[in-house]
């Protein structure tokens, strides 16, 4: 077993390794994609300190590849024309500067410590494509590792044996039990800490087999992609995770609806009967899906602000607003700052009196709730931007090229992330960083585009692309 500094050495030297070798023969785009696809093979939980900044082999890996931009030959590479997300993963690194600085104080390894939370995942996705023909490149590694992803969660709930502990020791137990059970079956965690964030980041990673489908006709890719989407698919079932299930389904859905005519009402028709029924009859549907898909519908009495308050695990989902609006007033414009944030129970003075649960309401399950505050209404403001960017930003690439899917399919899955996932689950950094690094590829196209100058527009804007003045 290898724990500690030893297990993160070994995986940063792989890293480093075929880093070096894929930049000797393929350049730094290449060796960068291939270097933070496989950084998602190891345990999130393996990190050092440096400065009081933490690094894990995911941000190991990401501040490898991006080295490679800063020396000669690779050094002008790095330049390319501005987009809107650009602007909005700023807007976010600089609302976390500031907020922490009023919550706690302006140190000197802050800026690092929001540079390496938000804009260096998403650097790493943003100078990983400087064409289309960089995502056929990136997509059969993405391929692998859900094959390979899918069997590690299958295998692990089948035998309740995690290999990545076995080889890496213990992930440290936070908000689930390690031995968690449903339907009989071990909730398989994988590489991260929770089930539930081990099957978003499988969600994450899906969109990438529309990518390998369409770039390759052979018989041997059209069978990995076949495969590692059935298997990928079967690992979010073993987490026994309600949200990625759902959230593939959905994400399906959607991007069938870009395609397909008849789809698109039947979707729109099965929105708005959802929403009738949710408005009609929140709690009785929400108590019999939850059930229906193994638990979390226990009711129990508890006392919110004075009142009694009959709840269940399922239900703070839709509780989590009125428990959570007061203190979302008093976190102002710039929020209580990351350290009153980082563990649940929240350290929020306010909370304090508020409710009484015996942990029910111990984690904050709604991305949006908890980055207010966090972050304040600046910090909701911008992760709200930032999903509507991303979103605007792969249909405007879709629909320049509509023949290939993939910028739509990732707009789609982060259509169902913004308005239903992220209601359900915090935005947790296990499948966080995948979605910031995702967004980066989506920017990569957008620049990629506007730097090839197709469908122009007037002014400085085109299609969602600031073009740098520096060109």
């Amino acid at each position: 077993m290898l724990s500690g500094i030893q297990g993160w050495s070994l995986c940063v030297s792989v890293i480093l390794i075929v880093w070096s070798i894929l930049l000797i023969r393929k350049g730094p785009n290449a060796a960068l994609g291939a270097s933070i696809v496989l950084s998602f093979v190891f345990p999130v939980w393996l990190e050092i300190s440096v400065a009081g900044v933490p690094i894990s082999i995911r941000t190991a890996a990401a501040i490898l590849g991006l080295l490679a931009f800063l020396c000669p030959p690779h050094r002008m590479k790095i330049l390319s024309p501005l987009t809107l997300l650009d602007f909005c993963i700023g807007f976010m690194c600089v609302a976390h500067v500031i907020s922490d600085s009023f919550a706690d104080a302006l140190t000197p390894s802050l800026p690092f410590r929001a540079y390496g939370e938000w804009v260096l995942p998403y650097a790493a996705g943003r100078f990983a494509i400087r064409d289309r023909k960089d995502l056929q490149w990136i997509a059969p590694w993405v391929a692998g590792l859900l094959l390979f992803l899918g069997v590690m969660s299958c295998f692990e709930s089948l035998t309740r044996i995690n290999v990545f502990e076995y080889a890496f020791g213990d992930r440290p137990v936070g908000l689930a039990d390690r031995r968690a059970v449903r339907f009989g079956f071990k909730r398989a965690f994988g590489p991260t800490t929770h089930p539930l964030f081990f099957g978003m980041m499988i969600v994450v990673l899906m969109p990438w087999l529309v990518c390998l489908w369409q770039s390759f006709q052979s018989k041997r890719a059209r069978i990995l992609t076949l495969a590692s989407g059935v298997i990928a698919f079967a690992g979010t079932i073993f987490t026994m995770s309600r949200t990625p299930v759902l959230t593939v389904l959905a994400t399906i859905a959607v991007t069938a609806s870009l395609r397909i005519k008849v789809v698109r009402w039947l979707l729109a028709l099965s929105l708005m009967l959802t929403v009738v029924g949710f408005v009609a009859f929140p709690y009785e549907i929400t108590d019999e899906v939850s059930r229906w898909s193994g638990g979390g519908d226990k009711k129990r009495l508890v006392e919110i602000d004075g009142k009694a308050v009959v709840s269940s695990s399922s239900r703070t989902r839709l509780q989590v607003f009125a428990i959570y609006l007061r203190p979302m007033i008093k976190a102002g414009p710039f929020g209580f700052g990351s350290a009153a944030t980082s563990e649940f129970p929240l350290s929020i003075p306010s909370m304090q009196g508020t409710y009484k649960s015996s942990m029910l309401f111990e984690a904050v399950d709604n991305a949006y709730v908890l980055l207010i505050l966090r972050f304040g209404w600046v910090g909701g403001i911008c992760l709200a931007l930032l999903f509507l960017t991303a979103i605007g930003t792969g249909l405007s690439v879709f629909l320049d090229r509509s023949s290939q899917l993939f910028p739509g399919t990732v707009a789609s899955m982060f259509s169902v992330f913004a308005c239903f996932s992220l209601l359900l689950v915090f935005m947790n950094y296990d499948f966080g960083l995948p979605i910031l690094w995702t967004m980066g590829i989506l920017s990569g196209l957008a620049s990629a585009r506007s730097d090839g100058g197709s469908g122009s527009m007037p002014g400085m804007i085109k299609s969602g692309v600031v073009r740098n003045s520096l060109k």
